[in-house]
């Protein structure tokens, strides 16, 4: 499970669990052929007022890529992905 703490400068703290079914739901809406055929029907369209769009995308190559990024991410619990502090006091941490 994902943790993000996000604590502000005074003394609030929230903390939001994200579990890795989550990650893996997102992943499948991400590499959806239907999201991709509607991607590519917007860059086609914009393609013909810009430049175009040299390549296709492969929603497949997404899901294959990923998927085991996310298992790897599993076996390395502790593992503190960022962990900022910003000028008006706000800590936001992102732990596996």
């Amino acid at each position: 499970m994902i943790k993000i703490n996000i604590q502000t400068d005074n003394k609030r703290k929230f903390t939001i669990p994200v579990p890795y079914s989550f990650l893996r739901v997102f992943i499948s809406l991400l590499s959806s052929k239907f999201l991709w055929r509607q991607a590519n029907k917007w860059l086609n369209r914009q393609s013909e007022k810009t430049a175009a769009w040299p390549v296709s995308l492969d929603p497949s190559m997404i899901k294959h890529y990923l998927n085991p990024i996310i298992k790897e991410l599993q076996h390395q619990k502790g593992l503190v992905l960022v962990d900022v502090k910003l000028q008006d006091g706000t800590k936001v941490t992102i732990k596996l």
